[in-house]
């Protein structure tokens, strides 16, 4: 067995065993990109506690970010996730992915 993909993906999976880590994903499976403020509107955990939950979703592979100025925001690292859950993107986003395209009632208003 390869050692490297089976502790890449325990990493992943376990990133993706929280609830709210989960969901952050799901989020971005259909948007492009999404701010700290668009997670702020969903989820009701403190700033330390969110950004716990992007550090694992960071050290895991599954999300890299981009600052401009004082905002961060999240992009999916969709060869990552297809490699260790190639149906996820069918099962929440209704398809394969494809760049700028969201799935109704996915979108967080801005």
């Amino acid at each position: 067995m390869n050692e490297d993909f089976t502790q890449a993906a325990v990493k992943v999976f376990k990133a993706l065993s929280d609830p709210t880590r989960y969901e952050i994903v799901k989020m971005l499976v259909c948007d492009e990109e999404l701010g700290c403020c668009d997670f702020d509107c969903v989820f009701e955990k403190s700033k330390p506690a969110m950004s716990h939950h992007y550090r694992v979703l960071e050290n895991a592979g599954l999300v890299g970010c981009r600052k401009e100025g004082l905002r961060v925001y999240y992009h999916l690292e969709k060869d990552r996730l297809e490699r260790f859950l190639p149906k996820f993107f069918e099962i929440h986003c209704g398809g394969t992915f494809r760049k700028g395209t969201t799935a109704p009632g996915n979108r967080v208003n801005r």
